[in-house]
């Protein structure tokens, strides 16, 4: 993993975006550097109209996997897909299956949240 962590350059289309996360697939911390190297800010640009529905749910359990340990950063990952042309009908889009599963995914992460703050 360290050795292809160290060659992991940001994306500038979303298509570089798909091609490395999809090279990633199955291994969790390779995705979560490839994020972490694209500046929040970038991803509308980025996206702009290419965002697919599988690639945002990954993205969204990515940031998820992070959100304790960084919340600042997961929060700014967060918002600014919001920013990305046609989130909104990607969220519509979300069979009842993805939203059931993101829903108790951030339900667990919310919950692990307040227990760390509360500490």
């Amino acid at each position: 993993m360290a050795e292809a962590a160290k060659n992991i350059t940001p994306p500038n289309s979303a298509y570089q975006f798909e091609v490395s996360w999809r090279g990633f697939s199955g291994d969790r911390a390779l995705q979560t550097h490839l994020l972490k190297v694209t500046s929040p800010s970038a991803l509308p640009q980025i996206f702009k109209n290419a965002l697919s529905v599988p690639i945002l749910i990954d993205i969204i359990k990515c940031v998820a996997s992070f959100f304790i340990d960084e919340m600042d950063l997961a929060v700014k990952y967060l918002e600014n897909l919001t920013k990305v042309p046609r989130f909104g009908v990607l969220i519509m889009c979300l069979s009842s299956t993805n939203m059931s599963d993101l829903l108790k995914m951030w339900d667990g992460v919310f919950r692990s949240a307040s227990r760390h703050l509360t500490v």
